[in-house]
């Protein structure tokens, strides 16, 4: 080790553990080139990355755990050095989410048809919420499957955390979504937290474009064609992006094993295995979902896969969103309309891992801990306070501690939030499975609508996928 600050704490790397994990992370994204270059599809690419990823991170820990400079020095650096690549990815994908969204609402507002336009919301409103309500039933399901006891997770929060969580338990119901208005629209459009009041702006400018189309039709042309031109850019500039995805999951997944430890993994594993048993039950429910309506699963997962990878590995729904779009129109055969209004408002309407399964395991968890009546009428509670809850909560990386936040507020123990401490200590690793499963509700959502409204393509959602080498 070189105790010396030029390497501890500007050039990060006084340790040979972190001059290996480096040299190791190299040799996998060269590794990632070198199939790229060979022309292995995007697909198998995403996979292979994804697996690098999960062994890069375990076996950096396994060896490196028990050393007392890699606790104090060599975790620290390795993360900041495998977030430069994974984090760095993951804030170009986010810096066009608010732009797509914002675009993609004035598109299908302004697009369709003004009695299409009621029949869409509220069908949109309908599936995200039922299955966000079905998500709730599964969460306090998997908490009575495992036998969970709110007392094991008892664990102090950081000060900052604590006055986070507090801050929104203090608001009333009323006062959350009053919050959710935006009052400078710069402001919104500068914060990814702010999806819902992008929403709002966005519709308030498709309103008056549309109402302008009429009256003034060839004063507003030139600014329908700037935001068509917009739109056509930003999606150019993601498709760039979006190339660079296996090495962004590589990096996004070592670095949250090696930042959480496999041992802190396995102190909370009773949990992490009742959430994502939560998150495979959910995963049943989109098949019987996608059956009913007379659709491949087998078809969907295959499709959306590089989507659900990059959902999971990010932990992040709106980052996601302008790859979910795009899957969406290009390989699962819903419209335009459809894919941008329901993909869109399911980045912060009725994400069913952060606001379904997990508020309803947690709220079940502490009811159970307080001692309070576990009946049928506690479990409506719990469904239905879920369910309005999670209108509002943006897809960005800690959004499921909102959630939990208004959830437990809403049952009345909002009191407790500092009790369980030890569940958000290994937040990352259980994020990753409730954003890919608000992905994947977000997509059988949106395919489910388009169906409701008979613009679906079944054509294009049975057509084979074709390989590429690159997303291009």
């Amino acid at each position: 080790m070189i105790d010396s600050a030029f390497f501890t704490q500007f050039l990060k790397i006084s340790n040979f553990f972190t001059l290996i994990a480096i040299i190791v992370f190299i040799g996998a994204l060269i590794f990632l080139k070198v199939l790229k270059d060979k022309r292995v599809s995007f697909s198998q690419r995403m996979i292979i990355g994804l697996v690098i990823g999960l062994i890069l991170g375990i076996s950096i820990d396994l060896i490196g755990s028990s050393n007392p400079i890699f606790v104090d020095y060599g975790r620290t650096e390795i993360s900041v050095w495998y977030g430069l690549v994974g984090t760095g990815f993951l804030k170009l994908v986010q810096l066009l989410a608010v732009p797509v969204v914002f675009l993609s609402i004035i598109k299908v507002v302004v697009d369709v048809e003004g009695d299409r336009i009621k029949s869409l919301t509220g069908r949109t409103f309908a599936t995200l919420l039922g299955t966000t309500a079905i998500s709730a039933l599964v969460g306090i399901l998997v908490v009575k499957l495992f036998n969970l006891q709110g007392a094991s997770f008892a664990a102090d929060l950081t000060d900052s955390k604590a006055d986070f969580m507090g801050n929104i338990a203090a608001q009333s119901f009323p006062e959350f979504f009053l919050k959710l208005i935006p009052s400078n629209m710069t402001q919104v459009m500068s914060d990814n937290g702010s999806i819902v009041s992008v929403v709002i702006i966005g519709a308030m400018f498709a309103s008056a474009i549309r109402f302008l189309k009429v009256k003034k039709p060839a004063e507003v042309a030139p600014f329908v064609t700037l935001l068509e031109s917009l739109k056509v850019t930003i999606n150019s500039v993601l498709t760039n992006v979006i190339k660079l995805m296996p090495y962004g999951v590589t990096a996004l997944v070592a670095n949250t094993i090696v930042s959480n430890g496999v041992a802190a993994i396995m102190g909370m594993l009773g949990f992490i295995l009742a959430l994502y048993t939560g998150v495979i039950i959910m995963l049943l429910v989109y098949v019987v979902m996608l059956v009913a309506m007379g659709l491949n699963p087998v078809t969907f997962f295959k499709k959306s896969f590089t989507t659900l990878v990059f959902a999971f590995s990010s932990r992040s729904s709106v980052g996601t969103l302008p790859y979910t779009l795009k899957t969406l129109q290009e390989n699962l055969g819903v419209s335009g309309e459809t894919s941008n209004f329901v993909g869109t408002l399911g980045t912060s309407i009725g994400m069913n891992g952060c606001a379904g399964v997990f508020p309803a395991m947690l709220g079940t968890l502490i009811a159970g801990a307080v001692g309070a009546e576990l009946n049928l009428s506690f479990y409506v509670l719990v469904v239905v306070v879920v369910t309005v809850g999670s209108i509002g909560i943006a897809g960005v990386p800690g959004t499921a501690t909102v959630a939990a936040t208004v959830t437990l507020n809403g049952l009345g123990f909002g009191h407790t939030i500092s009790s369980i401490g030890a569940i958000f200590g290994i937040d990352p690793i259980i994020d990753m499975g409730r954003t890919m499963l608000n992905v994947a509700g977000a997509m059988v959502s949106a395919i489910a609508v388009d169906r409701w409204d008979g613009t679906f393509n079944r054509e294009a959602y049975d057509a084979p996928m074709v390989a590429k080498s690159d997303d291009e």
